[in-house]
């Protein structure tokens, strides 16, 4: 990945600028862009060792491979600010990349097809105040993740949604019935002195109340 080498106009630095670390491997798009935002008076391009210390890097890249993603990793490996974060200006990439990509910094992805350099401006300023820019596609996939990793943890821990375990599910979905304590012993073949201690240590961990705060916590999570 070569170093970007646009000449910056003569405007003094200010603390409240962005610095940006330019980063080229897709030189078409990059010579569209960057002289543009070597005259914003929003950011500054950074060069030379103050490069590691940049606020945002930002690269431009025309296909997202494996060596990208190494690259993007020693990278952030390299900066000398750990607050540094990257905004990336690709072509397509594949959802194996993502989980890597966002691992080595990169909160902001743009599509290089049709970019502009007001859309790659707003895209560092947000990353520099902790903010993410992501296309639509890549948010809903993100979230998706979430849910099922969430999903799979919970099944391997042996808990229902809410940090709920399966057993205690059974037994509040059966209070929730109306059933007293020997109906549920009886159902989930249990000892009425399992039932009462289920119910204990569920309260207890979650700070719940009583038994009607219990079965509403359960319905609020969805877990009956």
């Amino acid at each position: 990945m070569s170093t970007c080498t646009f000449t910056e106009p003569p405007t003094p630095v200010t603390s409240d600028r962005v610095q940006v670390a330019v980063h080229v491997q897709d030189h078409v798009v990059a010579s569209e862009v960057v002289p543009h935002l070597a005259q914003s008076p929003e950011l500054t391009i950074a060069s030379g060792d103050a490069r590691d210390l940049a606020d945002v890097a930002l690269v431009f890249a025309d296909h997202v491979t494996d060596a990208l993603v190494d690259q993007l990793a020693a990278m952030s490996h390299r900066a000398l600010n750990p607050a540094q974060r990257t905004v990336l200006v690709a072509g397509p990439l594949r959802e194996r990349h993502l989980a890597q990509i966002f691992a080595a910094g990169v909160v902001a992805i743009l599509p290089r097809k049709n970019i502009t350099p007001r859309q790659v401006t707003h895209a560092l300023i947000a990353t520099s105040h902790g903010r993410a820019v992501l296309p639509d596609k890549l948010t809903r996939w993100l979230a998706d993740e979430i849910r099922f990793l969430q999903t799979d943890l919970l099944v391997t821990q042996g808990l229902a949604a809410g940090g709920l375990t399966a057993r205690e599910v059974d037994v509040l979905r059966l209070i929730a019935q109306g059933d007293d304590t020997a109906q549920i012993a009886q159902q989930l073949n249990y000892s009425e002195r399992t039932i009462k201690k289920v119910m204990q240590e569920v309260m207890s961990r979650l700070k719940l109340r009583n038994r009607a705060h219990a079965v509403s916590y359960a319905l609020r999570v969805g877990a009956i």
